[in-house]
């Protein structure tokens, strides 16, 4: 390993540690590198096993009993994202939620959730992705936890959360970005905010939505159905549909650009408050909202988004957050010719030593 990717690495993980009391900071680094080096199985014991001296009892009391470590290292994470990606200006910030499933009845925050594979148990957390060109960053993530299991007056809607984090990106970025997001999160109470603070919003609308058009109160869908003009939108060699777009009044939000997209005998529905943007800068656009996807997968799959071997809720925020700051880790020290993560991952594996980083809770 050079020097120059060691200092990165130092530099990097100083910002986390000054938060830290000196007891907490070996057992932050501990867990940190477990997360990373190990492939598969990454239990407290496992991770202590490994790197932290069998020391199981002293790394859950840290997951389970800080709190306030975990808002102090979301403010760093926060940090380094506005350091890192400020004056950028294809700056995307991405929106979304992403499922861990898990069963048992003693596990705290344990739901139902909506997935692709229709309801199903688990733990669920809103995420937020900062995209620009090859580089991409996790700005957030939140546990989302059911009415039905929250403590009385803790409950936070996913929406919420959503502005929690959104709020939190104002304060870092009083430039602005551009917020894309899929149909769950395209309501007027996160909309809104996003225009009063001048920046760009594009979300994907459900086909039942009502805008008025001239005057006239009608769902997306009946518009698509309407005489419109199209017009071909090519973004790559197979990447290719039509698309048509309209200035229309979204209730509740004001006048927004709807685009109109046709593939085959499949129409969806798009809108934008930046009224002069293209259908190629839209398409464009929206198609980065893809980058937290593969982010999601990439978490479970490396990271051990869903490994949670405990049962409270605290702890679970803990994993998430030291998780969301090794994913940066690797990433900032990866070669820009590294397109996927497991090409990353594998890459700091092999080049970097671990005892670099559990050496840092001495530097």
């Amino acid at each position: 390993m050079s020097k120059q990717c060691s200092k990165k690495i130092s530099s990097y993980l100083k910002d986390f540690l000054k938060g830290l009391a000196k007891s907490q900071r070996r057992y932050f680094l501990v867990y940190l590198t477990g997360l990373v080096w190990l492939v598969k199985f990454r239990s407290i014991r496992e991770i202590a096993a490994h790197f932290g001296g069998g020391n199981t009892d002293g790394l859950h009391h840290f997951l389970k009993n800080a709190p306030q470590i975990v808002a102090k290292l979301q403010g760093e994470l926060q940090g380094f994202c506005r350091t890192t990606m400020e004056g950028l200006e294809d700056a995307l910030l991405i929106l979304d939620d992403t499922l861990a499933p898990r069963e048992g009845k003693q596990i705290e925050g344990l739901g139902l959730h909506h997935s692709a594979k229709g309801l199903q148990k688990g733990l669920c957390a809103v995420t937020a992705f900062l995209k620009a060109g090859a580089l991409g960053f996790v700005f957030a993530i939140r546990g989302y936890r059911p009415k039905k299991v929250s403590e009385p007056g803790t409950f936070k809607s996913k929406v919420q959360l959503a502005l929690e984090i959104l709020d939190e990106a104002f304060l870092c970025f009083p430039r602005g970005l551009t917020v894309v997001m899929d149909t769950w999160y395209a309501c007027a109470p996160i909309l809104n905010p996003i225009q009063e603070a001048g920046w760009i919003f594009l979300a994907a609308l459900k086909q039942n939505r009502y805008v008025y058009w001239n005057t006239v109160k009608i769902a997306v869908h009946l518009l698509a159905k309407r005489r419109l003009s199209y017009q071909r939108v090519r973004i790559s060699k197979k990447k290719r549909f039509w698309t048509a777009s309209e200035i229309v009044w979204l209730p509740q939000v004001g006048r927004v650009k709807l685009f109109i997209t046709r593939l085959g005998n499949e129409h969806r529905f798009f809108v934008t408050n930046r009224l002069d943007m293209s259908e190629f800068e839209m398409a464009k656009t929206y198609l980065q909202r893809f980058a937290i996807e593969t982010f999601h997968k990439d978490i479970k799959q490396h990271l051990g988004f869903g490994e949670m071997f405990m049962r409270s809720w605290k702890a679970v925020q803990t994993h998430w957050t030291i998780l969301g700051i090794a994913y940066n880790l690797v990433a900032l020290s990866s070669k820009p010719r590294m397109k996927s993560f497991r090409q990353k991952i594998r890459h700091f594996r092999s080049t970097v030593d671990y005892q670099t980083i559990l050496k840092c809770s001495t530097s």
